[in-house]
């Protein structure tokens, strides 16, 4: 069986405690980041949503999980993510999938890709805004040297 990386991104931050339990109960290899936030781990398996799938049926009851995510594209380039959703919810998911002649996966896909490149462009926007500001104040050559000042201090 091949092996597969995964990145679970709990809701809240867990214990040491409460992370010993899990990796007990799951019989899984769990390793956290540094705010404890996000745990990765990997699980062998047939193929990748499989191993979702045990990972879900493992760690469900043990661990705050918000979405797991596969940590490497796949051949096609992209990730796996597998994102809990109550039965209603999942219900108007394929309905809007089916009005936009979409299966269900590719139409959720395509909302997370849209609701990624609205983020970016509003990103973008308030940088903008924020340097507006900036050189109505200040000439570029002074915001050039402040930041550049700022990133020498962060290397």
């Amino acid at each position: 069986m091949t092996m597969y990386a995964v990145e679970i991104t709990l809701t809240r931050a867990v214990g040491t405690v409460e992370l010993r339990t899990a990796r007990q109960e799951g019989r899984l290899p769990l390793a956290a980041s540094g705010d404890r936030k996000r745990l990765a781990v990997l699980v062998s398996a047939q193929n990748e949503p499989r191993a979702m799938k045990k990972i879900w049926r493992r760690l469900q009851h043990a661990l705050p999980i918000d979405v797991l995510c596969s940590m490497f594209p796949g051949p096609d380039g992209k990730y796996l993510m597998s994102i809990p959703m109550a039965d209603e919810v999942w219900e108007r998911v394929c309905g809007q999938a089916v009005v936009a002649g979409k299966t269900p996966e590719d139409f959720l896909s395509a909302a997370v890709a849209q609701a990624l490149a609205r983020d970016w462009s509003d990103r973008r926007a308030r940088l903008d805004r924020s340097l507006d500001v900036l050189l109505r104040a200040y000439t570029p050559e002074e915001v050039t040297e402040a930041a550049a000042r700022r990133i020498d201090r962060r290397s």
